[in-house]
């Protein structure tokens, strides 16, 4: 009698287990869906939306121009070569900025159906700003400044599209410029320039400053509060 009771327990305990292990089961699918073990809300980022201006080929693209030229290529076509080029300098810029920062802060993101929607939306102008041409007996050199204009807005939307928090910047206001220097040789040899590696710097220093501005929204407290408003 004696064992037929402690089999009837054993039994009890054993059903209890299979309980307690589903439920927990059913909790951690529920977590992987709404956000986190400390119930961070689950985040879609969108693609962001940028329009970027860049200056026309100056001195230093000379040689460049002149071999587009004899190929039937011109100004536009070597324009929008340089936006596609700084277009994906900065979509790439801004996934590792932001994407490092949300990991940090431990915030779960998924492909679709997030508690949460970030877009950002860029449109930026990139200026260069001469500051003396310079002749000389091998070379003639050109100095400047890189400097960023424009305007960028940051939405976190719910579920049903509705927005739950906004953010404009002027990017004017970052004050964020890069010297850059072209020198042209007068024995034919190739120039050298590194207004590409300026305006990079600019556009990474740009993002940098732009997710710190976002963080405190991207906190994992900030959005856990946004959605149970």
């Amino acid at each position: 009698m004696r064992n037929r009771g402690i089999r009837r327990l054993l039994a009890a305990g054993l059903c209890s287990l299979a309980l307690s292990t589903t439920t927990v089961d059913q909790a951690i699918a529920q977590e992987s869906f709404w956000g986190g073990s400390d119930h961070v809300p689950s985040l879609v980022i969108t693609p962001g939306k940028i329009e970027i201006d860049v200056p026309m080929p100056v001195s230093g693209d000379m040689q460049l121009m002149l071999a587009m030229a004899s190929n039937g290529g011109g100004l536009a076509e070597l324009k929008q070569k340089a936006v596609r080029s700084y277009t994906q300098h900065i979509h790439s810029e801004f996934a590792r900025v932001l994407y490092e920062y949300l990991e940090d802060e431990e915030v779960p993101l998924v492909k679709e159906n997030g508690l949460l929607n970030l877009e950002n939306n860029i449109q930026i102008r990139v200026v260069k700003h001469l500051s003396s041409m310079k002749p000389g007996k091998d070379y003639d050199t050109e100095r400047g400044n890189i400097a960023l204009s424009g305007e960028f807005r940051f939405t976190l939307a719910g579920r049903n599209g509705n927005t739950l928090r906004e953010q404009r910047v002027d990017i004017g206001k970052l004050k964020i410029t890069e010297k850059y220097r072209v020198r042209s040789y007068l024995d034919g040899r190739a120039t050298e320039d590194n207004t590409q590696e300026a305006i990079e710097n600019a556009l990474t220093e740009m993002v940098e400053e732009l997710v710190e501005r976002m963080e405190d929204h991207l906190e994992a407290d900030a959005l856990s509060d946004l959605v149970s408003v």
